[in-house]
This record gives structure tokens, C-alpha cells and sequence, in this order.
């Protein structure tokens, strides 16, 4: 029970780590068809890094459900 749940949790943190390397392959390949360089296979990383370093802007007179609704 507890081995599956390690491997289960272990699977979902290699999706969650792999997906944004994916993505960038996939930009690469799409690149490479109209011969273009394309963007490294590690800019989805960068652009996750700077996803999550943004702030948060709110209004000061934004009411509660605009402030925990998902954007």
C-alpha cells in the first residue's frame, strides 16, 4: 500500500517536472518545420520562474470573490 503510493506519488512528480520539457521540444520540432531556430527546450522553466516571482496586483476596493476566484 505505502509502495504504491510512493510510486504514485513519484509518477506525479515526474509528469509535473517533465511537462514544461515537453512543451519545449514540442516548440523546438514546430520551429525546426519552418526552419526557424526556435526557443531553447529549457524557456518553459524560465517562463514557470517568472510566472511565479509576478506580484499580485488587486484593487484596494476589490471585493471578495474577486480576490479568491482563480484569474
Amino acid at each position: 500500500m505505502i509502495s504504491q503510493l510512493a510510486v504514485q506519488g513519484a509518477q506525479m512528480l515526474a509528469v509535473l517536472l517533465l511537462a514544461p520539457l515537453l512543451i519545449g521540444f514540442v516548440r523546438k520540432v514546430k520551429a525546426r518545420l519552418v526552419r526557424r531556430q526556435g526557443p531553447s527546450l529549457i524557456q518553459p522553466y524560465r517562463d514557470l520562474v517568472r510566472l511565479m516571482r509576478k506580484e499580485v496586483v488587486l484593487a484596494d476596493n476589490a471585493s471578495w470573490l474577486f480576490r479568491v476566484t482563480p484569474y
